[in-house]
């Protein structure tokens, strides 16, 4: 016992792993947040939490919670039929438009008045993506409500296959024998319990596949801590001389290992699941397994708490015995670089041949008979599969417990003998670099400091990344844009600018488009018609309605109660500015991601090496090499600002276009209470300047912990929480405004320049503008700030190095 409570010091007691877990948690936190982010094909999860509820509210009835989801959808379906006829139809009408109008009557009597009056309700934005969620919900249900159906099938299949000739005639009875075992095995589960409810949040939890790579590296961790570092400092061959330093030593490291990974197993899927559960929901954990639509096929009479259980366990097995390999590869190498890549190499050529062989082999005892297939336990547990196997069908279950007990026996053995017999010399360091001879040239501080920034410490790489990812969101992202943002977008593009004579003119030329369907409207109002004569203007009286818009608020009203204002199509101001959804907590996310990746080992890498003592005594190593430093990060965090807005500029200038943008800013409605003489590029220009300085100001904070740790992870772990964790919390689905802890203000800052009501005293607007000019403030003043103590520190280290010499 004292030497396994020896070898968990070593892991635990070393103040590197807890930093490299908490750096593996949080990236498997960010991934499984990006991976489950909402993007144009993805319903956000609060529609999945809503859905959840109303679902939760009628307890356990199935029948109900069958037609609460089908009405939806017949629903929704048909209101977005209506939604693209009237799309098309602002595109242009014609006499297919008609046609169809005449073909579907039932559908316009029915939803007609309803979509026109926007009375239905929707779990998400748009009706696209509702019709989205609710096929996949529905579908989820069709499911498990035919459960019954399912395990009817399975024994009428059963008796009817078990006729037929095919079968019978089968050299090795294989088929026949897997129907019969089959139907035996699902025979006892007729009175198995359904009750629905959906399952993104609980199966992403358990099956995300980001989370088995992270497991993967937290294995090679541990593998560095227990049989690297000790063989590599000769410090192995000194423990094997001791009495207890072999086998028993050996033992003690593989049973650290099997704790310390069965305590990261937890933490990763704990994680998970919290997660999930504050974003998805992961509903009733009391409810059968089978209630789970992807884990239907279980054959086990369990709860969804029960199965949780058991797929951490049967996870943790899997995992021991993949981690077997890795410690045995860590041990065997003589040089680290070949023990990591033999690590590596072993469960990727596991999956290599759990990919290239079919489900449906002969040989399909040899696809999940190996250490890939261990890992994935869903398949293991939540499923049931007969395998070949010299023409008798055997279970999944059966070959996959067999096989990890035969490769765990198999890696346990070899890793002990190994340990015990083998001298595991450490390796002798390479020289062949000593040979090469770097020419040098003539540079620049600025171009060094701009080399170690960009290629030393990768910021070149990670903004490569965050540009690529930047320009992939834009050029994916959709914009919802319905009949009425059509015909509004029509007429406000062709009259942006000044309100001028000739852009009376020209709207006094697109209203005699209307002038039929008002003669006709005059003459169902006076009884001379019917109003059935009204339904050959249906399009029309749409396109009226914005165009009644554009002449009734923005011109009659707005531009008489401001005058100066401009007519602007605002609504790519808008969706740039976001003022609605959670697009800037996003961009303060990636943004502050960055930041800590780029500049955590600017200075860091120098104090860890030791050359900071030696810029320190040199004449412009103290302030000219701070400043140095300083420039160049500068310029990246403006890059990284920058590059927040890219994804913004793409999918606006793309879908909507920024026009009259030396407008007045108070031409928009929300900028009312902004002076005349700001125009919407000063708000532009500010709503940049707001994200450089969030940037700068975590750019130097950054460096500054960089400094104060003299180690990259710390200073990379400290600040990225700080930065990050407010923001992945709030698009977690947590309230209360957590998102405020974080720089998230800035980075909206445009929406603190909107109005939020009307002074009582003289019913002038107001803003809360004095807020992000406060902030704005504060930061700037923290980066000088930052940046004067960073300089004075390197100034006093060389000064006390010149008075101790």
């Amino acid at each position: 016992m004292s030497l396994l409570t020896a070898e968990l010091r070593k892991v635990w007691g070393n103040r590197v792993f807890p930093m490299l877990l908490a750096v593996l948690v949080t990236a498997n936190l960010l991934l499984l947040w990006m991976g489950t982010r909402p993007t144009s094909n993805q319903p956000p999860a609060a529609a999945y939490r809503a859905v959840g509820a109303d679902l939760a509210a009628l307890g356990s009835d199935m029948a109900a919670k069958g037609d609460l989801l089908h009405s939806k959808l017949d629903e929704t379906e048909s209101l977005l039929r209506l939604e693209n006829y009237f799309r098309d139809s602002a595109y242009g009408n014609s006499v297919i438009q008609q046609n169809y109008r005449e073909e579907n009557a039932a559908l316009f009597d029915q939803y007609e008045q309803m979509y026109r009056d926007k009375s239905y309700t929707l779990y998400t934005d748009s009706l696209t993506m509702e019709y989205r969620l609710l096929t996949q919900l529905v579908n989820e249900y069709d499911t498990v409500a035919g459960y019954t159906d399912f395990l009817e099938s399975v024994q009428t299949k059963a008796g009817q296959l078990a006729g037929i000739s095919i079968f019978q005639n089968d050299e090795t009875g294989y088929d026949l024998k897997n129907i019969e075992v089959t139907a035996a095995v699902y025979a006892g589960l007729g009175e198995t319990a359904i009750d629905y409810y959906p399952q993104k949040g609980l199966y992403t939890a358990i099956s995300y596949a980001f989370t088995d790579l992270i497991l993967l590296a937290s294995m090679l961790v541990l593998a560095l801590l227990l049989v690297r570092q000790e063989r590599d400092s000769g410090l192995l061959s000194l423990v094997r001389s001791l009495p207890a330093g072999r086998l028993h030593t050996a033992l003690a490291k593989l049973g650290s290992f099997a704790l310390s990974l069965l305590a990261v197993l937890v933490l990763l899927y704990g994680v998970n699941l919290a997660y999930c559960a504050a974003t998805f929901d992961l509903g009733p954990l009391t409810r059968t397994i089978q209630s789970v639509p992807a884990l239907m096929r279980c054959t086990m009479q369990i709860t969804v708490g029960q199965y949780l259980f058991r797929f951490l366990l049967a996870k943790w097995a899997g995992a021991f015995v993949m981690g077997l390999w890795v410690m045995l590869a860590a041990l065997v190498a003589r040089r680290a670089t070949a023990g990591w890549a033999a690590a590596l190499v072993g469960p990727l050529v596991m999956f290599g041949i759990r990919a290239t062989i079919p489900a449906t082999s002969r040989l399909n005892a040899i696809k999940y008979a190996n250490l890939a297939s261990l890992l994935q336990t869903n398949e293991l547990l939540g499923n049931y599969r007969n395998l070949y196997w010299f023409g008798d069908p055997i279970g999944l279950p059966l070959v996959e417990w067999t096989a990890a007990v035969l490769y765990g026996g198999a890696l346990a053995f070899s890793f002990c003998w190994v340990f015990a017999r083998a001298q595991l010399l450490s390796a002798t360091k390479r020289g062949f670099l000593l040979g090469l001879r770097h020419k040098t040239c003539a540079t620049s501080i600025i171009k060094e400091e701009a080399r170690k920034l960009l290629l030393l410490n990768g910021a070149a790489v990670v903004l490569a990344v965050f540009i690529g990812f930047g320009v992939y969101q834009g050029v994916t992202a959709e914009s919802y844009i319905g009949p009425d943002e059509i015909y509004y977008a029509y007429y406000m593009k062709h009259i942006s600018g000044p309100f001028t004579p000739e852009t009376y003119d020209w709207l006094e030329e697109q209203g005699e488009e209307f002038a039929p369907m008002l003669e006709v409207q005059q003459k169902v109002a006076a009884g001379e018609l019917s109003s059935d004569a009204m339904l050959a203007f249906s399009s029309l009286q749409q396109k009226y309605s914005v165009y009644s818009q554009v002449i009734n608020q923005n011109i009659n009203y707005y531009l008489k109660e401001h005058p100066g204002a401009w007519l602007v199509y605002e609504s790519g101001y808008k969706e740039l500015f976001g003022f609605t959804g959670q697009a800037d907590v996003q961009d303060a996310l990636l943004a502050g991601l960055a930041c800590a990746l780029c500049f955590s080992g600017l200075f860091s890498m120098e104090r860890r090496g030791g050359m900071e003592t030696i810029l320190c005594t040199t004449p412009l190593g103290r302030k000219r090499t701070v400043r140095a430093k300083l420039l160049v990060s500068a310029v990246v965090a403006v890059g990284i600002a920058a590059t927040s807005c890219l994804p913004h500029l793409i999918q606006v200038l793309r879908d909507y276009g920024l026009p009259a943008m030396f407008a007045p800013a108070m031409s928009i409605s929300e900028f009312e209470s902004l002076p005349a003489i700001f125009t919407l590029s000063d708000v532009m220009l500010f709503w940049f300047l707001c994200r450089v300085a969030a940037c700068l100001c975590m750019g130097t904070m950054t460096l500054t912990l960089g400094r104060m740790f003299g180690n990259l992870l710390p200073a990379l772990f400290t600040s990225a929480v700080a930065y990050c964790l407010p923001a992945l919390l709030s698009l977690s689905g947590m309230e209360g405004g957590i998102e405020w802890l974080g720089f998230w203000p800035l980075f909206h800052a445009a929406a603190f320049l909107t109005t939020q009501g009307y002074r009582v005293t003289d019913g002038e607007p107001y803003n809360f503008s004095w807020i992000v000019i406060l902030l704005l403030a504060a930061v700037l003043f923290i980066s000088w700030f930052l940046a004067i103590c960073l300089q004075d520190s390197y100034a006093m280290r060389g000064r006390n190095l010149k008075n101790d010499r």
